[in-house]
């Protein structure tokens, strides 16, 4: 009789990202678009329009305390194209942790992932790429916004001043959008790209 195959289990949910999840669904009224709760790469989609309330409440909860906006990174999912019918999303992902409230040494025998962060993630339509700042929430945020805008092409709203971080203010497009294209020149300069001529 042949031996049954080692079957994985299932890898169990990480109870900062559950508890994140809880007192979201609990505390903003329709906020929660999706979510994975187990693995090594939880995380919790919320709606564009929520995020600032989302944001305030991870930050403020006395079990959580995300009081560090460690990254914001953006993430172009170009539709099909076909017929116009589907231009895709864009969606920005907030790393979130605390320097308040450290995990325990239970947390840390039985979690899947290393430390006690939050995904957050948020997407938004790909001709219209706007979502709502959380630089007066973290104001760390205010770099990631605009290398986020620099890169990816995602506005963030509500800002006083949203400038590129790392190329020209006159680049052309935002070079991590998956159609974007190697202008032949800049300001008359020849551009070699990567992958050479």
């Amino acid at each position: 009789m042949a031996e049954k195959p080692d079957i994985p289990e299932a890898p169990p949910a990480d109870p900062i990202t559950e508890s994140a999840l809880a007192k979201i669904q609990a505390g903003v009224d329709g906020a929660v678009v999706a979510s994975e709760t187990a693995g090594r790469h939880p995380w919790i989609e919320v709606t564009p329009a929520s995020i600032r309330a989302v944001s305030l409440l991870l930050r403020d909860d006395p079990d959580l305390r995300m009081d560090c906006c460690h990254l914001i990174s953006g993430v172009d999912w170009p539709g099909s194209g076909k017929d116009g019918d589907d231009v895709g999303e864009m969606e920005v992902v907030y790393h979130l942790c605390s320097y308040t409230v450290k995990p325990d040494a239970e947390y840390k025998k039985r979690a899947v992932k290393n430390d006690p962060w939050i995904a957050i993630k948020v997407r938004v339509p790909r001709d219209k790429p706007e979502v709502p700042t959380v630089m007066d929430i973290w104001t760390g945020a205010d770099w990631h916004e605009r290398e986020t805008y620099d890169l990816v092409g995602i506005v963030f709203t509500g800002r006083d001043e949203l400038r590129r971080i790392l190329l020209p203010e006159d680049w052309p497009g935002h070079p991590l959008q998956k159609d974007w294209a190697y202008p032949a020149s800049y300001h008359g300069v020849p551009i070699i790209p990567p992958e050479g001529l």
